[in-house]
């Protein structure tokens, strides 16, 4: 893992609005409000997200699931898995939900059905978890005490911090793109670039600058910098030595 490159930006955010242009506006934007009604877990919704008609609100009192485009929530608490009630943020895949929460990261396999939760004795840097994101088997957790990333679904986690180039350990938002990772943090933005994997070392000195193909060897290194290698020798031709 590449060291964290902070950028000296400045943020805060206290709530999740959607937001239009004065022109939409005109155009008679207006906002339909769901609450406890609705069955939302509590009014306070800290974070949400969302795909296609389902509907992912994380409240203070619980993770709340719509599949109706919001017209009812289903809710789920800690009688289902989460490692706490208040509920920071949240993200989904398919059938995988990832609950932050302040008892630790929750992860559902099932649609919200049930949560298996994971916390400091995994890795986290922190069971109180600010926001996360996941793409494929790859979860990244922004927690109060760092960045803590898991590469096998949550199995096992390692924490990233300002020993790691982290413009602060309190860590409130987190987003990945390709090798690319993104960590708002209180003391900046702080990006890291994912290395490529190290190259297998061959036997012998080899001072190609790319890795040699896997044949080579000292005597014909050049096979690795990209080079042709050398014709066998003449048997026929005098050595010009």
């Amino acid at each position: 893992m590449a060291s964290f490159r902070t950028a000296l930006l400045a943020t805060a955010a206290s709530a999740l609005s959607l937001a239009a242009t004065p022109a939409a506006l005109a155009d008679g934007l207006s906002f339909t409000n769901y609450t406890t009604a609705n069955g939302l877990g509590n009014n306070v919704v800290l974070g949400v997200y969302a795909s296609g008609s389902s509907i992912y609100a994380a409240t203070f009192g619980g993770l709340s699931i719509s599949t109706n485009g919001g017209s009812s929530f289903t809710n789920t608490t800690t009688a289902n898995g989460l490692g706490n009630n208040s509920v920071s943020g949240v993200y989904a895949s398919g059938s995988s939900i990832y609950a932050a929460t302040t008892g630790g990261l929750s992860i559902s396999t099932n649609g919200g059905s049930s949560f298996t939760n994971y916390t400091t004795t995994n890795g986290l840097g922190s069971n109180n978890v600010r926001r996360v994101y996941a793409s494929g088997s790859s979860i990244y957790a922004a927690t109060t005490n760092g960045l803590s990333i898991s590469t096998n679904g949550g199995t096992s986690f390692t924490n990233y911090t300002t020993a790691n180039g982290l413009g602060d350990n309190f860590v409130r938002g987190v987003y990945a793109s390709g090798s690319t990772i993104y960590a708002a943090t209180d003391g900046g933005l702080s990006i890291a670039q994912q290395s490529d994997p190290t190259p297998s070392a061959v036997p012998g000195p080899c001072p190609c600058s790319v890795p040699p193909a896997p044949s080579a060897s000292p005597a014909n290194c050049v096979v690795g910098c990209g080079q042709r290698p050398a014709p066998p020798a003449d048997p026929l031709r005098p050595d010009p030595g």
